[in-house]
């Protein structure tokens, strides 16, 4: 990944008439969750653990079917590859593979072509069945026949086809569709289209060679003629096996009807219609996931669910309305459609085909996206509610349906199936490699092929006013901890009326507060403004410092501090006094060792917090003017006697030798070289060319960590004699870019590796600027445990060398306010 990528790249300009790449990052962000990423030809998304298996795992194939004038195209087969991890096999960009050419369906006796095609997996687990209706070019006149078919694809061989004949149809049974379950093959069809009708069920007999009615249900009252176009003019939408019972979605979108392959029964379907509700037709096949109990489809580009009830003793089903579950891309429904398609445990792969996105190109889009449903954890009683999903690899492919032209043809996505690659891979060691937990990781890391540098000037006005707008979601490959941890963070949340605590647990550097809403500890009464844009004003009206057992917030004027208790949870008020004839204003607070320490906007300002006696006076002195007002910007602890302040007014920083009461200035070291060098003394006024410290700082190791914009940064702590300088600043830019800004974040030392150097941190960026327009009560809060990796050095200082992220996690808090500052984080 190129580390100077400062915002997604735009859309690839090579073809300006592509309408696939041209589709813009901002309209990607606007219609997706933030946990879809943006990707295009050339730039893909990959989420998943260091080491995964990149075995083929399955072969997915896509059914085709293109006609123009002068080309006539039977069905295509193309095939990809997918891995256990959920890594589709391959390149950005490259082309599905084509298995064996057309598939010829006639034996080349007569010109034909195929109108429609209708398919599902064999009962085998080898083969496809098909139903196709073929027109004779020489007789378009007439009525054109369902054949059926059983297509076996060697995987292994070349690509080849053998395509088999099944038993013909009855006459003049339309429409009808093949159906795979219970072992058997059947085929649903209705009588007449409109009107009075009977739902009929047939199955494939094979002793004796023929299709059997197995079960019918009349329906007196029949379908009415719907509004709208349906896709393909299909009566019977789609279906999806529950089990060993066959749920049938029909048109209009709420009609259902569950058949029972054990009783050979027909039942209707419950559902709830009213103006607030709606159902949407389940498209070809929708996929079954035990572990969820739920079932789930493609409509249009969102993931969408159904969970089928029963009730055993009535032998009654019903079914609620459908949840939306997250949006895979952000395509309309004139563009293109999709499939999903089940490959094990919890991991899903959806494919969807610009059929109708108006594009120049030569060849049709592809974006193929394996994913796993993610939601509460489900139980007996509470059963599991599906609420986003987490991207495995996300792709951008091509579909060749040469000689055909995609804007000369009728196009049609038929079908979507999985097949084991079971000759690369045991079944067993197949089913536990995607049985990894799903929490392993959260992010993925975008695989460019071409340059991600983006020029400003070449960026789109909407994306660049969108990303002005919104902080900007790229994603990152996530890295094993070397250090064995088990923390609690506790994060404060200032807001304009009150300030909230809430408190996740580290657990070797793992988050598992992802996508979740936070619940608040304790509410503290802070308040700091009636208009909330002044929230984050200097300086701060409340400061947040904490030990191992209480968080206490102390205000800028008042003489009264809360206490947060860690281990009680309550929230106390504590006099403070301040000193008599003194109008004490407290611009930054402190805990050194033990004690709680206040300054003022002057360095003379010192003050000790006793619990008895209060703000106690504490004399300093300097060889340079402490009674000059300061902005204090951040600080760092040095020992149990000793801290660091920033003044943003001079660029300076200032120790406090607790000891001796003196303040003294700490240059850079690059200033003691050219004194050394010129033979002079250091000069105090060439103090920190630029801003440093920010905020709540830590020493590790020998050098200081600070917040920066985009990241982390660090610089040596260079003692020579009695004086200490600081060395050039180090930047650590985070391989997740949410546009981290040093005035919206805080974070706290987690741990070190005593044998790798290994130093982890966990960083707190809560969304200032920009809450969830559609509820202004959910705020974001990004929170990431990042590992430092370290070189030693000659005087035994861990230096910081690169820095990759341990976990990364979106976490929702539901406040009324509209702006939110998260200002304090303490790992305890």
């Amino acid at each position: 990944m190129d580390s100077t990528m400062a915002a997604p790249p735009p859309p690839p300009a090579a073809d300006p008439s592509c309408a696939f790449n041209t589709l813009c990052f901002c309209r990607w962000r606007s219609f997706c969750s933030s946990r879809i990423p943006f990707v295009a030809s050339g730039r893909d998304y990959e989420c998943m653990p260091a080491g995964a298996d990149d075995r083929p795992a399955w072969s997915l194939l896509v059914g085709f079917l293109s006609i123009s004038d002068g080309n006539t195209n039977n069905l295509r087969l193309h095939r990809f590859r997918v891995a256990p991890s959920g890594r589709v096999l391959g390149r950005s960009g490259d082309a599905l593979e084509i298995l064996d050419g057309d598939v010829d369906y006639e034996g080349k006796d007569a010109p034909s072509q195929t109108s429609a095609v209708a398919a599902t997996p064999g009962p085998d687990g080898r083969s496809t069945c098909l139903f196709c209706r073929v027109v004779r070019l020489a007789d378009l006149g007439g009525a054109a026949p369902l054949r059926p078919l059983q297509l076996y694809p060697n995987l292994n061989a070349g690509g080849s086809i053998t395509v088999s004949p099944l038993p013909a149809l009855p006459p003049e049974r339309r429409p009808i569709r093949p159906i795979s379950a219970a072992g058997d093959l059947w085929a649903p069809y209705l009588t007449e289209v409109f009107g009075p009708t009977r739902l009929v069920m047939l199955r494939l007999d094979n002793d004796a060679g023929e299709w059997v009615e197995a079960a019918a249900i009349d329906l007196p009252h029949g379908r009415q003629e719907p509004r709208g176009v349906m896709r393909g003019g299909r009566i019977l939408q789609g279906y999806a096996v529950v089990r060993r019972t066959i749920l049938l979605s029909l048109q209009p979108s709420h009609l259902f009807f569950a058949f029972d392959c054990s009783t050979r029964a027909w039942a209707a379907v419950a559902t709830t219609v009213t103006t607030d509700t709606y159902y949407l037709p389940i498209s070809d096949r929708g996929v079954y996931v035990e572990e969820d109990d739920a079932i789930y489809f493609l409509h249009g580009s969102f993931v969408s669910a159904y969970r089928l009830c029963q009730d055993h003793e009535q032998s009654q089903y019903r079914m609620a309305p459908p949840t939306r579950v997250d949006c895979v891309c952000p395509f309309r429904h004139d563009d293109g459609y999709g499939f999903l398609t089940h490959l094990g445990g919890r991991l899903m792969c959806s494919v969807w085909i610009s059929v109708s996105l108006g594009c120049n190109c030569d060849t049709l889009h592809v974006l193929i996206t394996t994913f796993r449903v993610k939601g509460n954890n489900g139980s007996n009683r509470d059963p599991f509610v599906p609420s986003g999903i987490e991207i495995m690899h996300s792709t951008c492919r091509r579909l060749d349906i040469s000689p055909n032209r995609p804007w000369e043809s009728t196009c049609e996505f038929c079908f979507l199936q999985e097949y084991d690659d079971g000759t690369e891979m045991r079944f067993a060691e197949k089913k536990r490699q995607n049985a990894l937990a799903p929490s392993m990781t959260l992010q993925g890391m975008e695989v460019p092929t071409s340059s991600n540098v983006v020029e400003s000037s070449k960026m789109r006005a909407c994306c660049r006013k969108f990303l002005n707008e919104m902080p900007c979601t790229t994603s990152v490959m996530l890295e094993g901890s070397a250090i064995q941890t088990n923390k609690t963070l506790y994060i404060v949340c200032q807001l304009a009326s009150c300030s909230t605590v809430y408190k996740i647990t580290i657990l070797d550097g793992r988050l598992p507060c992802h996508d979740k809403a936070l619940k608040p500890l304790c509410t503290i009464d802070t308040f700091v403004c009636d208009d909330e844009y002044e929230l984050m004003n200097r300086p701060s009206p409340w400061h947040f410092v904490c030990n191992s057992e209480y968080i206490y917030a102390v205000p800028h004027i008042e003489s009264e501090i809360y206490e947060f208790s860690l281990h009680h949870g309550t929230v106390n008020l504590v006099p403070a006094k301040r000193p008599v004839a003194v109008k004490l204003s407290i611009a930054l607070v402190l805990q050194v060792g033990i004690t709680v320490i206040g300054i003022s906007d002057t360095l003379q300002g010192v003050y000790h917090l006793h619990h008895r006696h209060g703000w106690t006076y504490r004399s300093t002195y300097a060889s340079f003017d402490i009674q000059r007002k300061v902005d204090l910007h951040g600080y760092v602890v040095l020992s149990n006697d000793s801290f660091m302040v920033y003044d943003g007014d001079t660029n300076c920083c200032f120790l406090l030798d607790l000891q001796m009461d003196r303040w003294s200035v700490v240059l850079p070291f690059a200033e003691l070289t050219r004194s050394v060098e010129h033979e002079i003394e250091p000069l105090q006024s060439r103090c920190w060319g630029s801003r440093f410290i920010s905020g709540r700082s830590v020493l590790v190791e020998g050098f200081i960590y600070t917040c920066g914009d985009g990241g982390l940064a660090a610089c040596e702590l260079v003692e020579d004699g009695d004086s200490l300088f600081l060395g050039d600043q180090i930047d650590l830019r985070f391989p997740w870019r949410k546009y981290w800004e040093r005035d919206q974040m805080c974070f706290d030392y987690v741990g070190r590796d005593t044998v790798s150097g290994n130093i982890m941190f966990c960083v707190v960026q809560g969304d200032y600027y920009r809450c969830n327009p559609q509820s202004r009560s959910q705020h974001s809060v990004y929170i990431t445990t990042v590992q430092v990796r370290t070189e030693r050095t000659h005087d035994g200082k861990l230096k910081p060398e690169t820095i990759n992220h341990v976990d990364i996690s979106t976490c929702l808090l539901e406040r009324d306010e509209r702006k939110i500052w998260t200002s304090s984080c303490f790992a305890v």
